[in-house]
């Protein structure tokens, strides 16, 4: 359990809250999306310092602690809870009254840790390739990338803790994309409409360039 809670404050880190505050004196909350991750970084920041970020939440808040569980000769359930909890953490960061990132990033380190390799290569084209590179529409591609990866743990034969890990994973992420960072619903839109557009699109508005560039809103 002591490893679990620490996995879990080490994720909650907000690394792209701390860097948006250091180089630039905002608070990522208040600007375009309100995400506390490396997407926000690089539309108002730059985007060498947003892959910088997403470099970290993934593969030092992701990775490294289940390669830390696998080196203490901790079993698989162990692992993948450790890996869940620096999800969660990054999701919903009590250092930042419970704000945080969308887990993207994080899971996929955390995919990198359980060398889920064949899994990791079709996100990428999901999210990479179509989603970014041709479609120009990664929101709802990264939402085909949270569906389906629990069906792909069971089409390349994983262990059952590992399905079960990834319907994990995407319970997260799913939840996380609706609550947001406990934004308040706009007044203009009906709220059956907002969660579609959130839980598809991963924004509150239609126009996706409306919703990345936003001021800074009032608390």
């Amino acid at each position: 359990m002591l490893a679990i809670g620490l996995s879990y404050l080490w994720g909650a880190i907000p690394t792209a809250y701390l860097v948006a505050l250091y180089l630039k004196g905002i608070d990522l909350r208040t600007h375009g999306s309100g995400n506390i991750g490396a997407s926000n970084v690089s539309q108002h920041i730059n985007l060498r310092t947003g892959l910088v970020v997403g470099i970290f939440d993934s593969l030092f808040k992701g990775t490294m602690p289940i390669a830390i569980a696998r080196i203490l000769n901790l079993e698989l359930p162990m692992e993948i809870s450790i890996g869940i909890a620096a999800i969660t953490g990054h999701c919903w960061s009590p250092y930042i009254r419970f704000a945080g990132g969308r887990g993207i990033a994080t899971s996929i380190g955390v995919l990198v840790g359980l060398f889920l390799w064949k899994e990791l290569l079709v996100e990428a084209i999901l999210m990479g390739l179509i989603g970014r590179a041709i479609m120009k529409q990664t929101g709802f591609w990264t939402f085909v990338s949270i569906i389906v990866l629990a069906p792909l743990t069971l089409l390349f034969d994983q262990p059952i803790e590992v399905t079960y890990c990834a319907i994990s994973i995407s319970t997260i992420l799913l939840i996380k994309r609706v609550t947001a960072n406990w934004e308040a619903f706009p007044d203009d839109n009906p709220v059956y409409r907002v969660l579609t557009y959130r839980l598809l699109f991963d924004r509150d508005v239609s126009p996706n360039e409306e919703w990345t560039t936003r001021h800074p809103r009032q608390d």
